[in-house]
């Protein structure tokens, strides 16, 4: 998905700080289902620092532990809810979108291609974007995964906030696009406290997600005069 503001991408009547905020974002650097996962807080969270969220394929958390590098897409409206989807393969738990960062790729394209492929919403057509979070949340799964046979203990994931201005839901296609197989099956509105309700499989994950993103998503709706109606 291509990133890059484009003038006939902005639709729809945004004002402008909004406009200027995907302006600025524009210019700046630019999971497949793991069952029965063991969710640990890292011994610290840890930042990307300042070298424009290039991640290596094969990042460590320590000496010999290797972590999939992932990235996440985090869709909110001015009622602070997620845009959340009802998995495919599990059905009844509810995630946002994500999935393992490809060679070469950063996390804030591989979130927005994410985005696309499992929903069909695109950056920024349909959703504004807000920006990438320094901070990630590593979580270990047990052994016999295929992830484990691939070298990993776990997942790191790199999250991306954007902002959907309607008052609505946006439009969706949930098919699998870019060669990717469908990943859910409906997609709805969730505040953080149904999130965590929604999927107990990922509550500490997803807890840890609140933390860091709690923040950057009260900012930007003060920043923009926006907020609940």
């Amino acid at each position: 998905v291509r990133l890059a503001l484009k003038k006939r991408g902005v639709s729809g009547s945004f004002s402008f700080p909004l406009l200027l905020g995907a302006l600025n974002f524009a210019n700046s650097a630019f999971l497949a289902p793991v069952h029965s996962l063991a969710l640990i807080r890292p011994r610290s969270v840890e930042s990307l620092g300042s070298a424009g969220h290039r991640v290596a394929m094969s990042s460590s958390a320590g000496d010999q532990e290797r972590y999939r590098p992932c990235a996440g897409a985090l869709v909110f409206n001015r009622e602070k809810q997620l845009l959340c989807g009802n998995r495919k393969d599990v059905p009844g738990s509810w995630q946002l979108p994500q999935g393992g960062i490809d060679e070469g790729e950063n996390p804030t394209a591989a979130a927005g291609r994410e985005l696309y492929e499992e929903m069909g919403v695109k950056c920024p057509d349909d959703v504004l974007p807000v920006q990438t979070l320094d901070e990630t949340v590593s979580y270990k799964v047990p052994p016999g995964t295929w992830l484990e046979k691939q070298g990993f203990v776990g997942q790191r994931m790199y999250w991306t906030l954007y902002f959907y201005p309607g008052s609505d839901m946006p439009k969706v296609d949930l098919s699998g696009l870019g060669g990717e197989k469908p990943e859910f099956t409906e997609v709805k509105w969730l505040s953080w406290t149904e999130l965590l309700a929604a999927n107990e499989f990922k509550r500490s994950l997803n807890e840890q997600l609140r933390e860091i993103a709690d923040p950057a998503i009260d900012k930007y709706l003060a920043q923009n005069r926006l907020g609940r109606t």
